[in-house]
């Protein structure tokens, strides 16, 4: 009934930890795929250890093409995605997979986490007014709150890491068979479920997430310094990646979901031409044309009212 999708990438420091967490499940799972990509170290023969199926690549396939590979070769309802360098608590499993089997409208469900450092020690966040999930979903959820999360939430940007969910096998498959890797895996799987309405939120945090210098996907502000942080905003690709990201998701769900964008098409539409000029407008630093923007609705579905004063901002400076 359970599989888990894992890739790997150089991580004998870690790995065994990771593994054992899942092998300890109080409700077990009936596969661990494993995909490596390439490792040089003691990745492999650590985990030929264990009672788990590996997998090695021929070629470094990258992180993205790594874990559609895994997920393709897992063959059970519900398919846990798994990074190498996590730490799952012991009823994470259980939990989740009861929640799913509980709301059959669900077809891709995500939890909350905590931080860990490269020694198990606890990194603790203080948390936002109006976020959740450590300040990386913009909105207040309840303590093991249930809630579905929207296809509007997913135009600019992701919100839950592909090792926090869980997804069944319509959506596994549904995925795998439109992939298209200019969105990371994780976002894409939940951003298509959001638009079949089938995109939850779980907030409690049922496994730890590892920060360190060699994650592939790190939760860069973490370790960002403030003048790092200004001197991005300031470039103009940063200033144009939600809008960017926004098209990339709305030709997607055009080709995965045709009856949901034909449902808002009109909408989509007008919203491909703002973020088209948005874009125009940001490259020629055009402050009018950003200030007469900022009197429509879908600024605000791309940005938060802090970027959009950045814009301007950004506009003036020559």
């Amino acid at each position: 009934m359970i599989s888990v999708a894992m890739t790997t990438y150089n991580g004998e420091k870690y790995i065994r930890k990771q593994i054992e967490s899942i092998l300890n499940q109080s409700m077990k799972v009936d596969e661990i795929i494993v995909c490596d990509d390439g490792s040089t170290d003691k990745t492999v023969e650590i985990l030929k250890e264990y009672p788990v199926t590996v997998y090695q690549n021929e070629k470094n396939l990258g992180y993205r093409l790594n874990f559609k590979k895994a997920m393709s070769l897992c063959t059970h309802e519900y398919t846990f995605l798994c990074d190498q360098d996590d730490i799952w608590e012991p009823d994470k499993v259980k939990t989740m997979i009861e929640i799913m089997q509980e709301n059959p409208n669900i077809h891709v469900l995500a939890s909350s986490f905590e931080y860990i450092d490269s020694k198990d020690n606890l990194i603790l966040m203080k948390q936002k007014k109006n976020f959740s999930n450590n300040n990386l979903y913009p909105r207040f959820v309840k303590s093991e709150a249930l809630v579905s999360v929207g296809f509007d939430e997913y135009l600019p940007m992701n919100y839950f890491q592909g090792c926090s969910l869980v997804l069944d096998k319509w959506i596994k498959d549904l995925v795998l068979k439109n992939f298209d890797d200019r969105l990371p895996h994780d976002w894409r799987i939940s951003m298509i479920a959001s638009s079949y309405q089938g995109m939850f939120f779980f907030n409690k945090a049922l496994f730890k997430y590892r920060l360190h210098d060699n994650n592939s996907i790190g939760v860069e502000y973490l370790t960002q310094s403030t003048s790092e942080h200004i001197q991005k905003a300031n470039s103009a690709n940063i200033r144009m990646q939600n809008s960017a990201n926004a098209l990339i998701v709305l030709e997607d769900i055009e080709k995965v979901n045709p009856a949901f964008y034909a449902s808002r098409e009109k909408e989509f539409k007008n919203l491909k031409q703002f973020l088209v000029q948005h874009n125009k407008n940001l490259e020629n630093k055009n402050f009018f044309g950003l200030l007469k923007q900022n009197t429509s609705p879908f600024y605000k579905l791309i940005k938060t009212k802090k970027a959009r004063i950045m814009d301007l901002i950004f506009a003036l400076k020559k």
